[in-house]
This record gives structure tokens, C-alpha cells and sequence, in this order.
């Protein structure tokens, strides 16, 4: 096993026992299905678009994968939509925007990590501004929904 296999067993260690540490376990019971339906659910539905499109491809993934999806990957996405949520700045509109504008960031910049262990590829167009688009409407849907359920009162 090579050692960019380990991108995301170790992504899921860290955010995992951050989130272990940092978020009480009430929170935590509150705000898992979130990250299970919002992060590990919407990134399944979004590579399925995307893969069937011809955009995206996941390779090379060894047995961390099934039918060409990456389930570390989508496990990831519950945790940080857990952590995005936890820590979402409430009362502050503006700096929310901020917030899921940074996280939008990151997980653009955290995909060209992927990309370049040469886990992930897309198609040469994608990058930078549609997939930043697609993780910002992620991160507001997300919002959006969880502020709706009442989960960031």
C-alpha cells in the first residue's frame, strides 16, 4: 500500500478526534445525522453526478472504495459537515458567509491534495471555479438546512 492511500484514513483520524475532543457528546448526537445526511450523503449523490457526467473519477483507492466510490471519502464528509456545523459562528451573518466561503476554500485546495496523490482526477475545466462553486453550494446547503431544522440555534 502506498503511502497516498493514507490520505484519507488519516483525514478521518484527525477531523475524528478533533471532533472527539471539541464537540460535547449532545452536540455530537444532535449534529451526527447532519453530517451523515448533509456531508456523507450529498458527497455520495454529488460523485455520482459528477462520475456519471464524466467530470470526476476516483482511482487508485485500493480497498477503500466500492463501485468507484470512495468510502473514506464520504465518511470524511460527514465529520467535517459535523465539524463545519459545530463551530458555525452563530449570530453573526456576515462572518457565517465568511466561514462557508473558507470552508468552500479548503475543500478545494483539499481536493488538488487528492488530485495530486493521484487519487482524484476531473476534467481540466472543472478546476478551480466549478468545483469551488459545488463545494460552496455544498457548505450553504448544509447551512441552510441545518439552521432550518434547528440544529444551529
Amino acid at each position: 500500500m502506498a503511502a497516498q492511500m493514507l490520505i484519507y484514513p488519516v483525514l478521518i483520524l484527525l477531523v475524528g478526534g478533533f471532533i472527539l475532543l471539541t464537540v460535547p457528546r449532545d452536540h455530537l448526537r444532535t449534529l451526527l445525522p447532519y453530517g451523515v445526511v448533509l456531508g456523507g450523503l450529498v458527497d455520495f449523490l454529488e460523485c455520482v453526478v459528477t462520475g456519471t457526467l464524466g467530470i470526476t473519477s476516483f482511482k487508485n483507492l485500493w480497498i477503500f472504495h466500492a463501485g468507484g466510490h470512495p468510502l473514506l471519502g464520504h465518511v470524511a464528509w460527514a465529520f467535517i459537515v459535523v465539524f463545519y456545523l459545530y463551530f458555525w459562528p452563530k449570530g453573526n451573518r456576515y462572518l457565517g458567509y465568511l466561514y462557508a466561503l473558507a470552508f468552500a476554500l479548503l475543500a478545494t485546495g483539499f481536493s488538488q491534495v487528492v488530485s495530486q496523490a493521484e487519487l482524484f482526477d476531473y476534467a481540466p475545466w472543472f478546476y478551480p471555479l466549478p468545483m469551488f462553486a459545488i463545494f460552496l453550494a455544498r457548505f450553504a446547503l448544509a447551512t441552510w438546512a441545518a439552521k432550518r431544522w434547528g440544529a444551529l440555534d
